[in-house]
């Protein structure tokens, strides 16, 4: 069996070419310190060997939650190629370096968007958003990331791969990583 995160990014290689909208999402659930869960789809930046990368906002509730909590869980589900990939494990933030390089491969309009508001803030109105990301597209081109910017990387410690099979005989194969490398059994669907 081929190394399990290897998997993951052919599975999400093979998505994005069978043209499958959005094949970089993920569902990422996180719980903060109380334990409350919070679940949320996120743009995945990068991902491979070293794991499974997104940028944010620091005041997001995806960020508070990680601050108190450094463990997630995530999902990709393509359902035009009938496979779903369940990932869960640590989470720790990304260098400043590499933040930076996501940031700068992100369309300039998200990049101003994201240098005129912080997430979650309350805004009266949708006017109001579009006055402050105006404002911003007039300044610089926004190279990096604004401060209180957050890159993740969530480092698996498990993935479940699911392949859909039409007589009900679903593929369904988990990898848990040991200290000595990973391990596979397969489960009943």
């Amino acid at each position: 069996m081929p190394h399990p995160q290897t998997v993951l990014t052919r599975w999400i290689d093979e998505a994005r070419d069978a043209g499958v909208p959005a094949a970089a999402a993920m569902t990422l659930a996180t719980a903060g310190i109380d334990g409350r869960p919070s679940a949320r789809m996120v743009f995945v930046r990068a991902w491979g060997v070293r794991g499974i990368e997104w940028v944010t906002d620091d005041s997001s509730r995806k960020a508070r939650d990680i601050a108190e909590r450094a463990d997630a869980a995530g999902v990709f589900y393509w359902p035009a190629l009938g496979r779903q990939l369940r990932v869960e494990g640590p989470v720790v933030l990304l260098e400043r370096v590499e933040l930076d390089a996501h940031f700068a491969r992100r369309r300039s309009e998200t990049r101003a968007a994201a240098w005129a508001w912080r997430q979650g803030d309350r805004v009266e109105a949708r006017g109001d958003l579009i006055r402050l990301l105006a404002s911003a597209r007039s300044d610089d081109p926004h190279e990096v990331a604004p401060p209180g910017w957050v890159g993740h990387r969530l480092e698996p410690r498990s993935i479940e791969f699911w392949q859909e099979d039409p007589d009900g005989v679903h593929d369904r194969l988990i990898a848990v990583r040991a200290p000595t490398g990973w391990t596979m059994e397969r489960l009943a669907p």
